[in-house]
């Protein structure tokens, strides 16, 4: 039996965490190669010490993983890792722990002077990009195929990694070698919840989307890990954004939103889609509701919709689709259940691109 999947540690960033800090502490020639292949960072060091979870303090949080690069004794670079593997970045966490206070309390926890830092994000999922650009993307598809018995001494340790490196094939096999030719049901059948998710991001990267429909992803407050979202919009349908302060009567994010359901009924299908026109998608309605600005928003948002429902109940696909009056969504369109990817993004797109040219001339309303 997998000595993975025999713990149930996979998804356990902690054991994770604290797996890789051994390994770098204990086994040199891996050490050396987890700073040079999975961090990217060049240069010969001496000695490479890693620290799990260094405190720094109430208002920044705790680093899953601490590396110290140093020659004779002292600390030449830093590398700092967040580990991610079932779970989503904290709130504003990458922002806090590149910021200078963070800085700062780090230098302090380790007791150093200030040398060079480099920040990482090291995740399961290869899409998802840390909130700061500070922090340099990295995934766990370099631990796949790996002769671990090249880098590790210790036969107990060369076991608990090809085993790793078998459960992280198996994860990343049905993500990676989909195809839109594929049958939905069978592709996502099998599958936990952060798969179909990852699944669903390469399915709609291969899909050839126009050029002017940007898509963004993620699980949008209100869903949790119960459901993935995935925004389609054009960059003139994102205006005067709300930064949780104040609105603007044109404070608009507007674009399709696509969910996929990750547990629970029809668990990995897409059954419709809706068009959404709010401040900010990331930002519930109670955030925004009587600040500064909600009046005059709220009636050019009125304003608009009322213009286009009346469009589209006039068009040719006014029996497709359902109107809405909500918060946030002012058109359901459902789809058909179809048997393969590649007729669904064909309906998707088509759906998309007859209701497109409405949306625009709803934002020509002043």
């Amino acid at each position: 039996m997998n000595i993975i999947q025999l713990f149930n540690c996979f998804y356990r960033e902690d054991v994770v965490t604290d797996l890789m800090a051994n390994l770098i502490n204990i086994e040199k020639k891996f050490a050396n190669w987890f700073v040079e292949h999975v961090c990217h960072v060049s240069g010969s060091y001496k000695m490479v010490n890693a620290h799990t979870r260094v405190g720094l303090g109430k208002g920044i949080g705790t680093p899953d993983l601490i590396i110290e690069l140093k020659n004779d004794s002292a600390a030449e670079k830093i590398l700092v890792i967040e580990n991610k593997l079932g779970a989503l970045e904290g709130y504003e966490q990458t922002n806090r722990y590149a910021s200078d206070q963070g800085k700062e309390k780090l230098f302090k926890a380790l007791k150093i002077s200030p040398v060079p830092i480099e920040f990482f994000f090291l995740t399961l999922d290869p899409f998802t990009l840390p909130k700061n650009t500070q922090f340099h993307k990295r995934d766990y598809q370099q631990f796949v195929d790996m002769k671990w018995d090249t880098l590790i001494q210790d036969p107990t340790a060369v076991l608990v990694m090809k085993d790793f490196s078998s459960y992280l094939k198996s994860f990343y096999a049905p993500i990676l070698n989909v195809d839109l030719k594929d049958q939905i049901e069978k592709a996502t059948t099998g599958l936990d919840s952060l798969q179909k998710k990852l699944l669903w991001i390469q399915v709609f990267q291969q899909s050839q989307f126009p050029e002017s429909l940007k898509m963004h992803f993620g699980e949008v407050e209100g869903y949790g890990r119960n459901s993935a979202v995935f925004l389609f919009q054009k960059e003139e349908w994102k205006q005067n954004e709300f930064n949780g302060k104040e609105l603007q009567a044109n404070s608009i994010n507007i674009h399709f939103e696509v969910t996929v359901n990750l547990v629970g009924s029809s668990p990995g299908k897409v059954s419709s889609f809706s068009v959404h026109y709010e401040p900010n998608p990331y930002k519930s309605k109670k955030t925004y509701e009587g600040i500064p600005g909600y009046e005059k928003y709220t009636m050019l948002r009125s304003k608009r919709t009322k213009a286009f429902h009346q469009s589209v109940l006039n068009s040719d696909f006014s029996n497709e689709v359902s109107l809405r009056n909500g918060s946030n969504s002012i058109l359901f369109v459902p789809l058909k259940d179809h048997t393969t990817f590649e007729g669904l993004i064909e309906e998707l797109l088509q759906k998309m691109k007859n209701i497109e040219p409405y949306i625009d001339r709803m934002l020509q309303i002043k």
